[in-house]
């Protein structure tokens, strides 16, 4: 497949994965540099890495990896991770007892995002 029928104009992906992703990291780089601007890009930094996971971690509320998205009617993995869950001070707490290999990064799928996450 071409690269150009990959992309949309303006650079939106065509994945719906993907644009749940962009939208949310917006939120997110929004969040780290009005809350924590001197670490701001390593917080952003921490909180893309815990995507790594994005099709091998279950969902933190009902434990399935895939669901149906209501608004597309797609099956999507769970997009979401707590970006306000990530401090500096956590990131600096984790590396220092050398746990790096436990993730307790959660995440959510649209659905199961709740107000008290």
């Amino acid at each position: 497949m071409r690269a150009e029928a990959m992309c949309m104009p303006r650079g939106v992906s065509v994945h719906h994965v993907n644009r749940h992703i962009t939208d949310y990291a917006a939120i997110a780089l929004q969040y780290f540099l009005g809350n924590q601007p001197e670490t701001s890009l390593y917080s952003l930094l921490h909180w893309i890495s815990s995507y790594q996971t994005l099709f091998s971690r279950p969902c933190s509320k009902c434990s399935k990896l895939l669901a149906m998205d209501k608004q597309t009617n797609l099956l999507l993995p769970p997009v979401h991770r707590p970006y306000w869950k990530f401090s500096f001070s956590k990131i600096l707490s984790n590396i220092s007892l050398k746990d790096q290999n436990s993730d307790t990064t959660q995440a959510y799928h649209t659905g199961c995002l709740t107000e008290e996450v």
